[in-house]
């Protein structure tokens, strides 16, 4: 994960992100493991505390991810999001129809174009696919 656009993230835009990473991973009703743990290692790099998240996850379903994506001005960190939340959103092997609307919703509300977010999920299910073929072939993993 690149994470240089972390330094460049206002603290209002940090807490923005994970109100959107929280909106996302409660919008399947299923909260997976890996979720969770991405949930808690991009909480740690953005320096915000496990309690916030906790907050934030509880007060999710009142979240109005529109407004709150439509906060995020600077493209650069609009497209960083956009990638987060693909990653978020395939982490667990299945891409549910909640969390593609609810992501082209965000990518519409930042004014970024269709087919840059067709891009960037493309980028993030081939950075999976190579990330687990790299454990296969260090023999972390069985195939």
């Amino acid at each position: 994960m690149d994470e240089d656009y972390i330094k460049t993230l206002s603290e209002e835009e940090k807490i923005i992100f994970l109100k959107l990473f929280c909106v996302l991973i409660k919008s399947d009703n299923e909260i997976d493991e890996d979720e969770i743990s991405f949930l808690k290692m991009i909480s740690a790099k953005y320096g915000v505390p496990e309690t916030t998240i906790v907050q934030i996850i509880k007060s999710a379903n009142m979240i109005d991810y529109n407004i709150e994506a439509a906060k995020i001005t600077n493209r650069l960190h609009a497209l960083e999001l956009l990638k987060e939340l693909c990653f978020l959103a395939n982490v667990d092997n299945s891409l549910h129809e909640n969390e593609l609307d609810i992501i082209i919703s965000i990518c519409r509300s930042m004014k970024i174009e269709d087919e840059k977010l067709i891009l960037i999920n493309r980028f993030v299910l081939d950075s999976l696919i190579l990330y687990k073929a790299g454990r296969i072939i260090l023999e972390k993993e069985n195939g």
